[in-house]
């Protein structure tokens, strides 16, 4: 009878042991999911309107200050795209910039999440910009852009652009 009961004590002990390991696993992916679709849906809410903003800070300059118009915009982009934004800029868009006296505006007038997930997100910015140079004919030209952001220390950043 003893037997009995150890083996009823150990098949017991061993059932308890792998429904708290179950409920334990189940309940982190049921947190760790509802953290994912949390951090979706902020990125959903706040890129659109960060996107129309810092947008145009990037796009829009005036040749007798593109140094300074640039440089408010760096921070705005990620570590790694910022290096290469700042060789593109001092190597074609500031001495452009400066020898045909361009003045660029830029209005954003559309935005759209394409993906997003809770530290990345990618959307979708319709642009319209005005460029003026020293003959002051001005050009208006529509652009669609792919901007892929990433969100490093709380804060998004804008990792590429990508036009369309």
């Amino acid at each position: 009878m003893r037997g009995w009961l150890r083996r009823l004590l150990t098949v017991a002990g061993g059932l308890l042991l792998v429904a708290i390991v179950g409920l334990s696993a189940a309940g982190g992916w049921f947190y760790w999911d509802r953290v994912e679709t949390r951090g979706e849906a902020a990125a959903r809410a706040v890129l659109p309107g960060l996107a129309a903003k810092e947008i145009p800070q990037v796009f829009a300059y005036d040749y007798q200050t593109v140094e300074r118009s640039l440089n408010e915009a760096y921070p705005l982009l990620t570590p790694d795209y910022r290096q290469e934004f700042q060789k593109s800029a001092n190597a074609q868009i500031i001495p452009e910039a400066k020898k045909r006296e361009v003045v660029v505006q830029a209005n954003v007038v559309g935005v759209g999440v394409m993906a997003a997930k809770r530290n990345s997100a990618s959307v979708m910015v319709y642009m319209n910009r005005t460029v003026t140079d020293k003959s002051r004919q001005p050009l208006y030209d529509g652009s669609r852009l792919r901007v892929d952001f990433k969100r490093i220390d709380g804060k998004w950043l804008i990792a590429y652009i990508t036009p369309i």
